[in-house]
């Protein structure tokens, strides 16, 4: 009786665990967000390629370079509403940069990346995760 009321509970308490969800991406390159192969519970799915760079909460990544955040982004902004973040930038070699960013939206679907260390910022489109 004791092992019924035990799987019965952890059965229920299961069901309030946290499930992961999927937060917007944003992308820069010439196909925008049609270059994004669609999103799973973790994110937005893309084969990386040398066109296109790829934000999602925890950073940017590129075919030559990527950069990391130390602690992962609001993936819903709101018109004017900045993120800041520090981490660092990676390219082949061992060229490895710290940074401070900043993620604005800009309230025309797209957002602004810049980090410390970059002469121009980034625009990406906002891709909304379904």
């Amino acid at each position: 009786m004791n092992h019924a009321i035990s799987l019965a509970a952890l059965i229920s308490a299961s069901l309030f665990l946290p499930v992961a969800a999927t937060a917007n991406a944003f992308v820069n390159g010439p196909r925008g967000c049609d270059f994004l192969d669609g999103f799973d519970d973790y994110g937005p799915l893309y084969t990386v390629d040398e066109d296109h760079l790829v934000l999602s909460q925890l950073g940017l990544e590129g075919i030559e370079w990527n950069c990391t955040f130390n602690e992962p982004f609001e993936p819903y902004l709101e018109d004017g509403e900045i993120e800041i973040r520090t981490g660092y930038c990676m390219e082949p070699g061992p060229f490895i940069t710290p940074a401070v960013f900043t993620l604005l939206e800009r309230g025309d679907g797209t957002v602004q990346l810049d980090a410390s260390d970059w002469s121009d910022p980034l625009i990406l489109d906002i891709c909304p995760a379904p």
